[in-house]
């Protein structure tokens, strides 16, 4: 199973239909931050639709919104959907989805898009709260978990912690990932330049195929893929 994590910037870069056309043969599920687009209420959904089933919800934290969505491949079975933080307007936004494999196994998911603001990617009392919301949520589901999206976090600091004291794995840990963002990020602000702000947590239960974040500039954060045997 192919899954793949993107903060899409709201389509902004026209490249990245194609790139997200190229991966629809080996892709089971897409989990899309930021999908908003003022033209379309969701910016691939006209090409993906008849392919995929689609969960989505946004909200209002402060002036900003947060839009996300998930598509599941039709041949999956989606056992549950719920939004995860929706009522809780001073942390980001969740989608959940438990979903039935093509082996019959279940795996739960959430797709995340963390709290922007302050601007830095650094621990604040929401984004603590925050990361240990998203473990509570989880914790009475007993099957294999992936936690992935923007966290719009730093890597080494306690509110990504959370999470391994909890007992998964950081994949931008365990796979030495130097970055998860690009140069259209960096000349957007180049007195703060930042290398992280997406993540990818699972449970130590679920045996992974491989993991990558290519480079690319389709966004202005890269894509996270993780293929899973399960």
């Amino acid at each position: 199973m192919k899954i793949i994590f993107l903060n899409a910037w709201r389509g902004l870069v026209p490249e990245i239909k194609q790139f997200i056309l190229d991966q629809v043969s080996s892709t089971d599920i897409f989990c899309f931050q930021e999908y908003d687009n003022p033209k379309k209420e969701i910016f691939c959904l006209d090409y993906l639709k008849d392919d995929y089933q689609y969960f989505f919800d946004h909200q209002k934290i402060g002036k900003e919104s947060t839009y996300n969505v998930t598509f599941v491949k039709n041949n999956l079975k989606v056992l549950e959907n719920k939004t995860v933080g929706k009522e809780d307007r001073k942390i980001g936004l969740g989608i959940f989805t438990k979903i039935k494999t093509s082996k019959n196994n279940i795996l739960n998911i959430v797709n995340f898009h963390g709290l922007a603001f302050p601007g830095h990617k650094q621990d604040t009392p929401n984004r603590l709260r925050q990361s240990q919301s998203i473990v509570n949520f989880l914790k009475d589901y007993s099957d294999p978990k992936i936690i992935g999206g923007d966290f719009n976090l730093d890597r080494d600091i306690k509110s990504t912690q959370i999470f391994e004291e909890n007992g998964y794995l950081s994949l931008i840990k365990e796979f030495n990932i130097t970055n998860t963002r690009n140069r259209l990020s960096w000349e957007q602000y180049p007195d703060s330049k930042q290398y992280f702000a997406d993540h990818l947590f699972i449970t130590s239960d679920l045996k992974i195929t491989s993991f990558t974040v290519p480079y690319n500039e389709i966004s202005d954060h890269l894509p996270l893929i993780i293929e899973v045997n399960y």
